[in-house]
């Protein structure tokens, strides 16, 4: 019975040994190795993250540096291209040129309701540099030959970052010593000017107008005044046009006095 009763224990403990050991080892190495392959993964994905991070962050660092750049050109710039080094021309925003400068710009964003241009000031081209009424872009500036010889002035007016189509129903008025010249879009049926407060079509697609100045003296000086605004009675300014924005660009350039024949 002594024999009976040991062979029972020793047969329990043996097969009860030998299945969780074998168990146990085979959980040890797959845990170990399915630790190291989170690691692994967790390390891979860490560093996607950190990179995608960097590439964001660098991308509005530019979108922030544009934009800057972008205020800083103003909503109206003017500026003098001088190739011809025979010719010397400059600009300021008041006729005593006491400062003066090779660009100036109205920086000052206008937020317009449409209104009618009789509703203007007469004296607009009156008043030295940025005058922006509540409804209404203005900017007087004055350019100077302080060259050697007569010159004659080539300036052209164009237009950019354009949204909401806010250019079909703007209109743009250039003085130029007090001569007054208003620009718009031509029709959107194609049918040639607009009829409101319309002397001449754009010139082009982004170009508003061009001319020339001639025989401007040494030491003479020509005032130039730009008034932008939206036409209410253009048919073309409705609801869409709301929240649109442009900006504008002038540039002035001497050349030589066209010899007449």
């Amino acid at each position: 019975m002594k024999i009976r009763g040991k062979q029972p224990k020793t047969s329990i403990f043996t097969i009860g040994a030998k299945k969780p050991a074998r168990s146990g080892g085979k959980q040890t190495a797959s845990s170990l190795r399915r630790s190291a392959t989170e690691v692994m993964n967790y390390r891979v994905v860490k560093k996607v993250v950190l990179i995608s991070v960097a590439i964001i962050a660098a991308v509005l660092l530019l979108l922030y540096a544009l934009a800057l750049i972008y205020n800083r050109t103003g909503r109206f710039t003017v500026s003098i291209q001088n190739p011809d080094a025979t010719f010397s021309i400059t600009l300021s925003e008041t006729r005593d040129f006491k400062t003066s400068a090779a660009t100036l710009m109205n920086d000052q964003e206008v937020r317009m309701t449409n209104i009618c241009g009789d509703n203007l000031p007469k004296n607009i081209d009156q008043i030295d540099g940025e005058h922006n009424g509540d409804n209404y872009l203005a900017y007087t500036f004055y350019c100077k030959n302080v060259g050697a010889t007569d010159c004659s002035l080539n300036y052209e007016l164009t237009f950019n970052n354009v949204t909401n189509a806010i250019d079909e129903c703007m209109r743009i008025r250039l003085y130029v010593d007090g001569q007054a010249v208003t620009y718009a879009k031509t029709r959107a049926d194609g049918g040639g000017p607009e009829d409101h407060y319309c002397d001449k079509s754009f010139a082009g697609n982004y170009l508003v107008c061009y001319g020339v100045v001639s025989n401007v003296a040494i030491e003479q000086a020509v005032r130039f005044t730009i008034v932008v605004w939206v036409e209410g009675d253009d048919p073309e300014c409705t609801d869409s046009r709301i929240n649109g924005t442009i900006k504008f660009d002038m540039q002035i350039e001497a050349k030589p006095v066209p010899v007449e024949e």
